[in-house]
């Protein structure tokens, strides 16, 4: 490889390359290239705020998880209930509301963040792809409406995978045994084969496939029959129960048919079992006691796969890039309803708690075109534009039985407590453009603007006791408009660049989760609301403006990089939360978000690299939200006023024939609100720090014959809330479900390179 660099947060490779060469190189070192603008460009030249973190980075900073990616990413939080359920949020553009994300999430060129199903409900939410054969993952702060389309409003994180490789066979086995605290054994094992074919490079395979067992470490008690805040006296009912099974493979083919032109395809494919929630039930349980109490097993199932094809031809001083993708993710949850059915019908007619279950089943079937050009002019001028299309259909269902032998038990004669589904499809046409202009020697512009069309339709419909009868109703949306983009940079010295941006970021609107008029209009209408904003809610919109410097020192042993912004945000997606016993999303006033990142990294010594990162937000309402406990000032839900990381990383060569390396990161996540109600239990979540330590071994051949790797993430075993999760029946004010990070866990990884 030849990606060696100095950035913010990827230095840690640059004393650990392969060879384990004594000392570091001396002189300028090449900059990682990343795609934020959809082109090939230098990190340091990117009038953008961006991380970029490449497979080497991943592995030493322990990364498997979006989770993981958020510790070491300053402005970036993760509110993850569990592999597979996360909301993404970065600069403080949090909303627990919409049927789309406020960050832009994408595996190469194709969106994989599910739309038009209420996406931000963690438990439907963003996939985990498994981080194996990864060759980058960049994340681009502040809105990108202009280039990636809406619901980039916050930002964009990008998985780049590992193309073939044309020209050498080459292989790599990794496996990975490791040990949970109060659980049990995990096993990880991938491999990967890259196998030219045929003579001269002109095509490549690339196979990769993925498995994980990680044993839980939540118990689950049962219910005491009168006392739904209580563990149950028949003990465990089920050790462990948060297990993981994964399995995922990719087959990606790469052909060069020479002229310029070269066509890429790929079919992505992932299998993600739970055993139960990553969560601890609060009370009984707590941090110091984690157990869940519910009557029924909690299994959920995510089905992923995506497949693309890419065209790429280059015409002189342009290419033509089209990109084409088809995106499947199914999710079947199972949830207990059993303390919500008591809740509600105690003590009459249900007098005691009884086994109720819901279960709930999310579709997204979605497919992606994008045409593009790029220039390659010689001048000072560079301009791309293109066509994007975005098609998904995108139904659910849900229902809570009346469990057998049910209204036996309670005198009663229910035929269900609730049955609900819905249909929805979104289409999204847009098209783009964007010129960088070379003014002076030091001093570039960028303009950029997207126009776009959105329409939606929908029809959902409900029945049992907890909807107030049968209902449906149906309706359609559509939206439109524009996000221009404005950059001005100042290149002083080619170690220093200073640049200012102000963009703006768009969130379409849509249908609306089942409330019934019947039970819930005058509810509504007491907030001011028609009765057509329990069928859809409209688009949200905000605009950015940020001032960032990118610099490196001392012979480029010391970088640097910062950035400040303010962000207005208005017609704000809210969730209302009815008191008919329904959800819906109302746009409701506006919020602000201002603060700032600091990332540097530093070289003191050969073989020793030292980086840290800081981020400050402050993200509030401007007004009182009415139908919530939601007041002018507050911040916004699950967004951290501080977030910091700092490593160390020490390398050495012991003799002729092995090398080594040692490096520990500490990250901080600050305390944030879950919830507006001040007089909840679960208001706030606080911060906690978080340890993680590696030692490494390996022969010093080219390449290594082998690598081994002593891992110990959360070494102090710091148990801290990552979610309060929003539950798919209903959610109880006495009790919460509350997602935890791992305990610690001790593992070795042997990684075998051919």
């Amino acid at each position: 490889m030849h990606d060696c660099r100095f950035t913010p947060l990827t230095l840690g490779w640059l004393a650990v390359l392969p060879a384990y060469a004594q000392q570091l190189p001396d002189g300028p070192i090449e900059q990682v290239r990343v795609t934020a603008q959809k082109r090939a460009e230098a990190l340091q030249t990117v009038p953008l705020s961006v991380t970029a973190l490449d497979q080497r980075d991943l592995e030493r900073m322990g990364v498997e998880r979006l989770s993981d990616l958020a510790r070491e990413t300053p402005g970036l939080a993760v509110v993850s209930s569990g592999p597979g359920q996360n909301i993404l949020i970065i600069r403080g553009i949090s909303s627990v509301a919409g049927a789309a994300g406020t960050v832009g999430y994408y595996l190469d060129d194709t969106p994989i963040a599910a739309s038009s199903n209420a996406s931000l409900l963690s438990l439907r939410g963003l996939i985990d792809p498994s981080v194996f054969d990864i060759a980058r993952v960049e994340v681009l702060r502040g809105p990108q409406g202009t280039l990636y389309g809406s619901s980039s409003m916050g930002g964009t994180i990008k998985y780049i995978s590992t193309q073939p490789d044309l020209r050498a066979f080459s292989g790599r086995a990794v496996a990975t045994l490791s040990h949970t605290q109060g659980g049990g054994w995990n096993e990880d094992g991938n491999g990967m084969l890259n196998i030219p074919l045929g003579d001269g490079g002109a095509a490549a395979l690339r196979i990769g496939v993925y498995l994980r067992h990680a044993d839980g470490y939540i118990d689950r008690y049962a219910v005491p029959a009168n006392d739904i805040l209580a563990a149950g006296a028949g003990g465990i009912q089920e050790k462990g129960g948060n297990s993981e099974q994964t399995k995922a493979a990719r087959l990606a083919l790469r052909l060069n048919l020479g002229d310029g032109l070269a066509i890429n395809a790929s079919i992505y494919y992932q299998h993600m079992r739970l055993g139960a929630p990553f969560q601890v039930d609060i009370p009984p349980g707590s941090f110091d006691s984690l157990i869940q109490t519910r009557l029924l097993p909690e299994p959920s199932v995510q089905n992923s796969s995506l497949s693309n094809l890419t065209i790429h031809k280059t015409f002189g001083s342009f290419e033509l890039v089209s990109s084409s993708s088809y995106y499947d993710r199914r999710v079947a949850v199972d949830e207990d309803a059993s303390k919500v059915l008591y809740y509600f019908l105690s003590p009459s007619p249900q007098t005691s708690v009884y086994p109720v279950g819901m279960h709930g089943d999310y579709i997204n079937r979605e497919f992606t075109q994008e045409l593009r050009a790029l220039s390659d002019f010689k001048g000072p001028l560079q301009l791309i534009g293109g066509v994007f299309y975005h098609h998904v259909d995108a139904p659910l269902a849900s229902q809570i039985p009346v469990t057998a032998g049910y209204n036996n038990r309670f005198g009663t004669n229910f035929d269900s407590f609730f049955v609900g589904a819905r249909q929805a499809k979104t289409k999204e046409l847009a098209v783009f453009a964007e010129g960088a202009y070379q003014l002076t020697p030091q001093w570039s512009a960028r303009l950029g603007l997207r126009a776009f069309r959105v329409d939606q339709d929908f029809a959902q419909q409900g029945d049992g006791l907890f909807n107030g009868g049968p209902s449906a109703v149906t309706g359609d949306s559509k939206d439109h408009g524009y996000t221009p983009r404005f950059n001005l940079s100042w290149q002083g010295t080619p170690d220093l660049m200073l640049y200012a941006t102000a963009s703006k970021g768009y969130r379409p609107g849509g249908p609306n989760n089942p409330a019934p008029a019947a039970l819930c209009a005058d509810e509504v209408a007491g907030l001011g609301l028609s009765e057509s904003a329990l069928r859809k809610f409209s688009a949200d919109t905000l605009w950015s403006y940020e001032g960032g410097v990118k610099s490196q020192w001392l012979q480029r042993r010391l970088t640097v990089n910062a950035s400040l912004y303010s962000i207005d945000w208005s017609k704000v997606q809210q969730q209302i939360v009815l008191q008919c016993g329904f959800n819906i999303t109302a746009n409701f006033g506006s919020a602000r978000s201002r603060g700032g990142e600091l990332e540097a990294s530093y070289l003191p010594f050969p073989n020793w690299v030292l980086r840290g990162g800081l981020g400050y937000t402050s993200a509030t309402l401007s007004n009182d939200v009415p139908g919530t406990s939601a007041m002018k000032g507050d911040s916004l839900l699950d967004v951290p006023r501080w977030s910091g990381s700092a490593a160390v990383e020490y390398n050495w060569i012991s003799g002729a024939a092995y090398s080594g390396f040692a490096r520990l990161d500490a990250t901080y996540t600050g305390s944030a609100k879950s919830l507006y109600e001040r007089d909840s239990p679960f208001y706030r979540r606080a911060g906690f720090t978080q340890l993680n330590f590696q030692f490494g071994w390996q022969p010093n051949a080219k390449p290594p014959r082998w690598r081994a790797t002593l891992v110990a993430d959360n070494l102090l075993n710091k148990i801290g809330q990552t979610g309060l999760p929003v539950a798919i029946s209903a959610d109880l004010p006495n009790t919460r479900r509350v997602a935890i990070n791992r305990p610690r866990t001790l593992g070795l990884k042997l990684d075998v390179p051919f």
